[in-house]
């Protein structure tokens, strides 16, 4: 049998044709959102979590390109951009990856995109970075301001339960398996079939919507199943999300080599 990163590298090589200087492809596995990257030495599939602050390995990964400590620094290409120095935690990650199809090598997080407009398309789905002021804008976007903390974006936004409603702070969480994720500290909403009734953001309205409480979790996130809805634009420099051509089934993904006979799930599977 294969092992994880010889999984990985196989992946790769089957996409490699489909990066290029500034973008990549990109696709979902168990709702959040993954690309192909190399950090640190390790060559494979990657989440791409703009909800978290710092950048991940897996360990097992990790340990077979000789990296044994609890942090590395390391360079990181994604999206054909080379970033040369780059800290990150060295886990074992199986409680969140374990379910996945796709072996995954570890997660790229803000402190990866910080200083960068990241575009993230649809229809197919591409990933691209850019310096600010070098990204086209995209005409009838809807453009919220985001705020910065420890690096990672929220924008402001609302949910209800159809009786009670919240409205505040969420992070953007593209590494998110469910549209919504409330903090205990949140307000007591009740959710009927792991459901909550509405979100609201940028003047678009989800109706019966994902949604699960994250005991661990200090901030309250709206997951990739709703930003798959959307072309977005985050400009981590200008801080703002850029939304646009809000779509019913999001975007879609390309075929992984463990799905080789079926599509991936299209993004937006809420």
């Amino acid at each position: 049998m294969r092992s994880p990163l010889a999984l990985a590298g196989l992946f790769l090589g089957l996409i490699s044709g489909r990066v290029w200087a500034g973008g990549s492809v990109c696709w979902v596995e168990n709702g959040v959102l993954l690309v192909p990257a190399v950090a640190a030495g390790v060559n494979g599939v990657f989440i791409l979590d703009t909800g978290a602050a710092q950048s991940q390995l897996d360990a097992t990964q990790a340990s077979e390109v000789g990296i044994g400590a609890a942090t590395t620094t390391g360079q990181v290409r994604l999206a054909g951009r080379l970033y040369p120095s780059v800290q990150m935690q060295v886990l074992e990650l199986d409680d969140r990856t374990r379910s996945f199809p796709t072996p995954i090598a570890g997660v790229l997080a803000s402190d990866v995109l910080a200083g960068q407009v990241l575009t993230i398309e649809q229809n197919p789905c591409r990933v691209s970075l850019t310096r600010p002021g070098r990204s086209r804008r995209v005409r009838g976007a809807v453009t919220l301001p985001i705020e910065l903390r420890a690096g990672v974006p929220y924008v402001r936004a609302g949910v209800s339960d159809g009786i009670r409603s919240q409205a505040g702070a969420f992070r953007v969480d593209t590494g998110g398996a469910l549209a919504v994720t409330l903090a205990p500290n949140a307000a007591p909403l009740t959710r009927v079939g792991g459901r909550l009734r509405a979100l609201s953001i940028g003047g678009v309205l989800f109706e019966n919507v994902s949604s699960a409480p994250a005991p661990e979790a200090t901030s309250d996130a709206i997951g990739e199943p709703i930003w798959a809805r959307f072309s977005m634009r985050l400009d981590y420099v200008s801080k703002t999300l850029s939304l646009s051509n809000p779509r019913p089934t999001g975007r879609s993904g390309i075929k992984s080599p463990s799905a080789a006979s079926r599509q991936l799930p299209q993004r937006g599977s809420n």
